[in-house]
């Protein structure tokens, strides 16, 4: 099972993992942007993101992701691994087994969830930054109609116009 391009054995990756481009980044730590472009548009992954993969997702094997050779699973559980307690979703919402490969859930440390929560309440503040800005730009918008629609009616009083 060997897919010709890195690019490939990453699409072939996330779509064996049974997760989405977006959750598959997050398990990273990296923005799905980043994921996007190794897949379609042939932008070769660094280090540190092939890395981060083989770090949360211990059972890829390391030398199948980087050349190709191989299976794309290792099929023997090193003394160190422990049950996965990751599991996939089905159509039906029922979780039928654990995702291949995968750590979440373990080696997924207090400090991931700390990172992403941080995270979370950096676009939190973002948001609400972006909703004060819209605000005030409504209001501002409001302004300009008003002082507007008064140029207009004093124009209209002082040509003597009814329209």
């Amino acid at each position: 099972m060997s897919q010709e391009t890195i690019n490939q054995r990453l699409n072939f990756l996330i779509k064996s993992l049974g997760l989405s481009i977006r959750a598959f980044s997050a398990a990273l730590g990296v923005s799905d942007t980043n994921t996007r472009n190794y897949l379609s548009k042939g932008t070769k992954p660094n280090s540190d993101y092939l890395e981060s993969i083989l770090r949360h997702f211990n059972r890829v094997n390391p030398a199948w992701l980087i050349t190709g050779e191989g299976e794309p699973f290792l099929t023997e559980p090193s003394a160190s691994d422990e049950p996965l307690v990751s599991y996939q979703k089905n159509n039906s919402g029922q979780r039928p087994g654990p995702i291949p490969g995968s750590t979440i859930g373990r080696g997924y440390g207090l400090a991931d969830c700390e990172r992403e929560r941080d995270t979370y309440k950096a676009e939190r503040d973002l948001a609400r930054q972006e909703a004060l800005s819209l605000r005030e730009q409504l209001a501002m918008k409001d302004q300009l109609i008003a002082a507007k629609d008064e140029m207009l009616s004093l124009l209209r009083t002082g040509f003597n116009r009814s329209n």
